[in-house]
């Protein structure tokens, strides 16, 4: 029972500790445009990891076919 009511007393207590915190919008515009920009070169190392792996995988089955 203690166990209980020490639970729900901090949840109680962390739920009034997040009422009175209103805050201004946050700008998030930067960090947006930022991840806009990082598509391509993102875009480009996920193509790169791609080919390298279908060239590995087409390496192995030639060799499998030869021997």
């Amino acid at each position: 029972m203690n166990k209980t009511m020490s639970r729900l007393g901090f949840g109680a207590l962390a739920l009034g500790a997040s009422v009175p915190s209103f805050a201004a919008a946050i700008d998030v515009s930067d960090v947006v445009t930022d991840i806009g920009a990082q598509v391509t070169p993102v875009g480009l190392i996920g193509g790169a990891v791609l080919l390298l792996t279908v060239a590995i995988k087409a390496f192995k089955w030639v060799r499998k076919a030869l021997s």
